[in-house]
Order: C-alpha cells, then structure tokens, then sequence
C-alpha cells in the first residue's frame, strides 16, 4: 500500500476541468488497488471550493501566502503525519511547485505533473493573443495594434518566465510525467536535462464500463463541442465553421456544452444568432450528449491531452482537431480513428467535418476504431503505469 497525496489549487472536482477528473478517476483506481489517497490544496486567488463529495480526504492549507511559515510548517507536519509516500504535484511547473517540492525532513519522493504545457502557448501565441481581437470596436482595434507592436517582446517574456519555470521544478523534483512522449523534443529544447527523469503517462478514460452502458443511445446527427469557452478552446472557431455548414444541413444539429466569462458567452451567441440548428447549451454533463454525438469537434490552439476526444471517443463520436498540439496525434490517428486538421487551416477542417457528415459508412467505421483505439487509455492501464513508477522510486537505492 502506498500513501499518496494529490496537491494543487483548487479542489478535484470530476465535472470542473480536466485535472479534477484525472484526479478523481485515478484516486479511485488506486483506493480499489489498496492506495490511500489524500488532496491537499493551496487556496490561490483562483481556488473555488465546490460542493462535493471527494473520495479522498481533502485538507487546506491554512495560509494564502504561498511559502508563508506557517503553510511549510502545516505541509511538514501534514507529510509526517499521515506517513506519505508520494507527492503528485498536478501543478506541474505552475508557480506553487517551490511549496510541494520542498517536503523538509519527510522521505516522500516527489512527482511533478505537466498538464498545461507553456510551450502550447508559446508556439501559439499569436493565435491566441492577436488573431481574436477582430472584433470592429475601435477598443479591439487599438488593442490589436498594441499586441502587434508588443508582440516580439511578449514573446521574449514568455519564454523567459516559461524556461525559468521549468528549470526551476527540475531542480527540486524527483520525477516529472508529461502526458505524451510526443512533448519530450519541446520540454528538452526549454528544460535540458529533464529527459533524465521523466515519464509519459497519458490521461485515463474518465468513463467506467457501467457508466456506458448505462447511458448508451442511439447515434443521432449531431455535432458536438465540449470546453471551457476561452481564446485557448477556440469555441467561437468551432461556431464561425459551422455558420459555414449549417444551412447546407438542416437535418444535422451543432450542440455546444461550456461556459466562461460573458464576453466570450457575447461572442456565441452573436455569431450563431441566426443558426436555427445550432444550440448553446451551457454547463452540462457531457455523457449523454456525447453518446448521441456523432461527431465531436475541438478547435482548441493547444492542449496538454484534451480529454473530450477520448471521452468522445469511448462513447463513439468521432473526433476532428486541429494538429495544433503534440498529444493529438497520440490520441487520433487521422482517417483511421478520427481526423486531424493542418493548424489552422478553416477550409480543410470544413473539407472533413464535410466528409464527416455526408460519408456515413465512413463515419461508422471511424466510429468503431475509435471506440476500440482508445481503450489503449483505460484506467486499468494507467494506472498500472503509475504503480510501476511508484515503486521504481520507492526502491531501495542500490550500490
């Protein structure tokens, strides 16, 4: 039995993000397997505490001053204590990692998990920081010209902060996991030295077997879009493509599931205000809509796994992304299990959401590789990955 403790800054909530349900699906496996599991959270200025009923003990630091005395000796005692054996550390690089990476005189051995890689900004930057400000405001207008001018030295910062960062959690860990081994020429070009400790462990499939069958439907027309709406989901993406499709098929349905601030709620709804087909449907459990979906869209500029196409995928909707982040040729091979569109090429996303929709025969049989595919992802699967990593570092040290 291992003693393990998730750290991070904001409770693991199953339907809040994708780090909350890894978190979650991974506590569970690993109490089925005899693991004792606890959460330890850092309340930031971010940190929103939800009602729920978490598996795993949840426990608060008792300052919000990050490396406050009073927090490290709380986290010491809090290590000492409940005797534990591993720190996951799901903040990766994120500021809070000088906190959880300093575990005083406990023998834990720390894991420092990347989710939300920098570089995916980094090399995405003008996309997310320039390309959205078209709207015809003279205010947008004028903020687009001053991201223009600052553009060269935004991006110096960037990757200023982004190597620091990176470098710096090296140092202190033991063990970093990057979700895909298709990251490692990025993290070693920022971070060299990290290919000497480090491991690539995908996300689990979130959905057990019961859950499926629970909820199985038959397929319907529709097309589906799962995120939390921000420029780094690319939702309004998603909406202007099918503003371009959708009186060309009035019989399929466009079904959006997010929410976020109400500018980028606007920004919807004035787009697909005269869209009798397309609806917008707020903050949702995806299951059902995804096991009606047919297709399941992502326009995200980058993510660290994007765990709606392997949701999508175990309920049998084919997923369309663009190839805009290293980890979604991991999860979709295009044309067998899905398709992949050039970053950020419009016309092409609509040449195969086309095919998509008109291909039936098609679409099924991508449907049903994608059902099979990505059981390589069950959380039986990952976890046993994450045990072997446990127990090569609870090794003994040999001579």
């Amino acid at each position: 039995m291992k003693r393990i403790a998730f750290c991070y800054i904001t409770p693991f909530h199953p339907n809040k993000g994708g780090i909350g349900r890894v978190t979650d699906t991974l506590t569970r496996e690993f109490q089925k397997r005899g693991h004792e599991v606890f959460y330890l959270i850092f309340e930031s200025g971010i940190t929103i505490k939800h009602e729920f009923d978490y598996p795993a003990k949840l426990t608060y630091l008792p300052s919000k001053e990050l490396l406050s005395e009073k927090n490290i000796k709380f986290y010491h005692k809090f290590l000492l204590d409940n005797k534990i054996d591993i720190i996951i550390d799901q903040g990766g690089n994120f500021a809070e990692y000088p906190l959880w990476l300093n575990v005083g005189s406990s023998k834990a051995k720390r894991i420092s998990v990347i989710h939300t890689y920098d570089t995916g900004t980094y090399r995405n930057l003008w996309n997310l920081g320039v390309v959205p400000l078209r709207g015809p405001s003279m205010k947008d207008h004028l903020k687009r010209i001053a991201r223009i001018v600052l553009y060269p030295r935004t991006r110096r910062n960037l990757y200023t902060r982004m190597t620091s960062s990176y470098r710096g959690m090296l140092e202190l860990t033991d063990h970093v996991v990057a979700l895909s081994d298709k990251f490692l020429p990025e993290l070693t070009d920022i971070c060299p030295g990290i290919e000497k400790k480090i491991s690539f462990i995908g996300n689990p499939n979130p959905y057990t077997e019961t859950q499926l069958e629970a909820t199985r439907a038959e397929k319907k027309k529709h097309i589906l879009f799962v995120g939390l709406f921000g420029a780094q989901k690319g939702e309004d993406k998603a909406a202007l493509i099918w503003k371009k499709l959708f009186a060309k098929y009035p019989d399929w349905t466009f079904n959006m599931i997010g929410y976020g601030n109400t500018m980028r709620t606007d920004r919807i709804k004035q787009i697909v205000a005269d869209i009798p087909n397309f609806k917008l449907l707020g903050f949702q459990n995806p299951l059902p809509y995804q096991q009606e979906a047919s297709i399941a869209c992502m326009t995200s500029p980058h993510e660290g796994w994007g765990m709606v196409l392997t949701e999508a995928m175990q309920c049998g909707a084919v997923p369309i992304a663009y190839d805009s982040f290293a980890s979604a040729s991991e999860i979709i091979q295009s044309g067998y299990n899905g398709e992949l569109v050039t970053p950020f090429d419009e016309q092409e996303y609509i040449t195969k959401l086309t095919k998509l929709i008109e291909d039936e025969s098609y679409r099924n049989q991508l449907s049903e590789n994608a059902r099979i595919s990505v059981n390589r992802f069950s959380v039986q699967a990952i976890a046993d990955r994450w045990e072997d990593l446990f127990n090569k570092l609870l090794a003994p040290a040999t001579e």
